[in-house]
């Protein structure tokens, strides 16, 4: 496997093109859109490497360092940064650089006691998902000398794996200064690789059980002292600003004028094929000579700079690639890592699960509102179970003498102000329930038409699966797992 990273998710069609051609001619025609915006290609061999390599160095200006290993992974950011229409903070030029940084910094940053993830994000909506980050900025508002001031929250120790935390916000106030933001980075880091501590046991080498060791006052306090100034303090910046659960799907005006197209991609999979198809699309109607796009972090793709002009010739051929944006909503909200077939971390196999999950809801099940079902193979989190609507984590169980894959199950998360965790379903022993994989399709379906029954308060699904008795939700999923649930 190689990770190319793909800094603030921005990519442009040259890139893209060339991504495509790279996964037609060594991956199997498919390439993978990761979690943090980055794109992986599978199945390759040694032999590939030096041609892999000629092509994203030397003619794309991409590169892989720092998208694995005990560094500063891909920054993420909102992929409609610069150009979303209610967007707080244009980050655009903020992003991408921090990735640049810590490259350029080399050996510097190549040995920290973990893994360090950022994401950077100025709109409204929860697109970058700061609270589950070691470092997450968000775009704030605030009311000064009678007068609207834009700029930056800063959290710090997010996480999810099987021990999740929440970033806690350390309460100031940034200019969406590029320097300065990049600077403060790179002093986080710096405090995190001095944590020699978090080196004595690996399961809890990351950033967020030191701030949770020392809280966030004392993190905030280390940090000035690193920086050698103080921040402007503010308590009033805890939590993002709306922080609702999307990923800029379907399509919209930005604020330029031009107009932005969400693309689905099913499981996150793409073909190459369709990777060209996109680059092409892109600049056939794109209203710059070379095309924009974004990934994103619940694995789709957005298309940037689209004239109003030429929105219904795209929507048409991207409905002939069976690209529509115009899809059931499942399609562009079920996120999954990718599982056995390629990750020997894995217990189970997912993408091809989820692809039948999908195809099953897609037909069975009317949605009117956005549902996450987030799919992982072990317990790391890749695809973030831990805040999704409907979290599957994958485990195996003992079935009529037999061991076979099943999935924990866990229902309800909520993000923003006052976030939760989804929590899983239990058995009366206090055991995590076990479904097996197989059934999982039907299982699914039942939980959500007993939801759609039952809801007359337009409360949404997390909420209602928070109410209800954990019992209740064992026996909506699997009555058989209360009786032997091993």
């Amino acid at each position: 496997m190689m990770r190319l990273k793909i800094p603030a998710g921005q990519i442009n069609s040259i890139q893209a093109r060339e991504i495509g051609k790279l996964a037609q001619g060594y991956a199997r025609n498919n390439a993978d859109i990761t979690t943090r915006q980055d794109i992986q290609l599978h199945g390759l061999t040694i032999q590939d490497i030096p041609n892999i390599f000629d092509t994203i160095y030397k003619k794309l200006g991409l590169y892989q360092q720092f998208s694995c290993g005990d560094a500063p992974r891909n920054v993420t950011c909102c992929p409609l940064a610069g150009v979303d229409e209610n967007e707080i903070v244009d980050c655009r030029d903020i992003a991408a650089p921090i990735s640049h940084m810590f490259k350029q910094a080399g050996k510097e940053f190549s040995n920290l006691p973990r893994k360090l993830k950022i994401a950077v994000g100025g709109c409204q909506d929860y697109c970058h998902a700061p609270q589950i980050n070691d470092i997450g900025i968000f775009g704030v508002t605030r009311i000064r000398n009678n007068s609207r001031e834009s700029g930056l929250g800063l959290m710090v120790g997010g996480g999810l794996r099987n021990t999740p935390h929440f970033a806690q916000s350390l309460r100031v106030f940034l200019p969406p200064e590029p320097e300065l933001i990049k600077d403060l980075c790179r002093h986080i880091a710096l405090l995190f690789r001095q944590c020699h501590h978090l080196r004595e046991n690996r399961l809890r080498a990351r950033l967020k059980f030191h701030v949770a060791d020392v809280g966030w006052q004392a993190f905030r306090e280390a940090l000035e002292k690193s920086l050698g100034y103080r921040l402007e303090h503010d308590e009033s910046i805890v939590f993002p600003s709306g922080a609702s659960h999307t990923d800029h799907m379907g399509i919209g005006k930005q604020k330029d004028g031009l107009y932005y197209v969400g693309v689905p991609i099913e499981r996150g999979r793409i073909t190459g094929d369709n990777l060209i198809k996109l680059a092409d699309l892109a600049d056939k109607y794109g209203q710059n000579q070379t095309g924009r796009l974004a990934t994103t972090i619940k694995q789709n793709i957005v298309l940037l700079n689209i004239s109003p002009n030429h929105i219904d010739d795209l929507i048409k051929e991207l409905t002939d690639a069976k690209l529509s944006p115009n899809q059931h909503p499942l399609r562009s909200s079920l996120v999954s890592c990718t599982g056995m077939e390629f990750c020997n971390l894995a217990v189970v196999e997912t993408k091809q699960r989820a692809k039948e999950i999908l195809n099953y809801l897609e037909e069975h099940v009317q949605l009117t509102e956005p549902l996450f079902i987030n799919i992982s193979g072990c317990p790391n989190s890749c695809a973030h179970y831990q805040i999704a609507d409907i979290g599957l984590h994958g485990v195996t169980m003992e079935h009529e003498g037999q061991r076979i894959e099943a999935f924990h199950v866990l229902l309800g998360a909520k993000i923003g102000e006052d976030p939760q965790l989804a929590r899983f379903v239990e058995i009366p022993t206090g055991k995590k329930l076990k479904v097996p994989s197989a059934i999982m399709h039907t299982v699914i379906e039942n939980l959500i038409k007993t939801y759609q029954a039952e809801d007359n308060t337009s409360q949404g699904f997390a909420a209602w699966t928070r109410q209800q008795d954990m019992h209740r939700l064992a026996m909506l999923l699997y009555p058989e797992g209360l009786k032997s649930n091993t």
